[in-house]
């Protein structure tokens, strides 16, 4: 189950990208967009669960986040495979009990910068490279129960995993398109740099789904 809460522009090519990655069934949801009602009927028949970034934020008292809280506590509990990526990690980081904040006043921050991943459950090998990002807020303290694995120098906590439960996330946008590159105002050469960790870090994820 791939979960898009973007509110204006559905993440489309992203979306397709994963498709194509993916050693099972997908599922496409935008509950702040259209409804929750697809995604809450899905949750019988789920792998794992992705959830996408938004423009949103993860303190935002709406429905949608709420019922989206609520599908994630049932994959929680049954153990499924959950990657958080951007909002997503800041929603993982939020209902685990850990503090989302602005890391820069207000200001939105967009490009790409070097991240370095550390060895841990999703990835054995550390590397470092290039990933793309644009967001104001972040996880600003770890939740109990995770692991800090991946760091940058402009954000303390760009990745995290679960000590004992098949959860990861990440800050920076992993799933990134071309699409979304041109739209944030990436240039072609600078999103061609973040490709070979993003690739390894989704692909990583779903062997984890396979393996289930």
């Amino acid at each position: 189950m791939v979960i898009d809460p973007s509110l204006k522009t559905p993440e489309i090519e992203s979306y397709n990208n994963l498709v194509l990655k993916s050693p099972v069934k997908t599922s496409y949801h935008l509950p702040a967009i259209h409804s929750t009602k697809s995604m809450v009927e899905s949750m019988n028949n789920i792998l794992g669960i992705i959830l996408l970034g938004s423009a949103a934020s993860v303190n935002d008292d709406v429905d949608w986040i709420k019922d989206i809280e609520l599908v994630l506590q049932k994959a929680i509990k049954n153990k499924l495979p959950i990657l958080g990526i951007c909002f997503g990690h800041q929603f993982i980081g939020k209902i685990f009990g850990g503090e989302i904040d602005f890391l820069w006043g207000s200001k939105k921050k967009i490009g790409i910068r070097k991240v370095k991943i550390n060895s841990s459950s999703l990835l054995k090998d550390s590397w470092e490279d290039y990933l793309i990002y644009s967001h104001n807020e972040g996880v600003v303290s770890c939740p109990k129960n995770f692991s800090i694995f991946g760091s940058s120098t402009m954000v303390e906590i760009e990745a995290m995993s679960h000590n004992y439960l098949p959860i990861w996330s990440f800050q920076s946008h992993i799933e990134s398109s071309k699409d979304f590159a041109e739209r944030i105002g990436v240039n072609q050469k600078k999103f061609e740099k973040t490709i070979p960790l993003s690739n390894k870090l989704i692909n990583s994820f779903f062997k984890k789904i396979s393996d289930c």
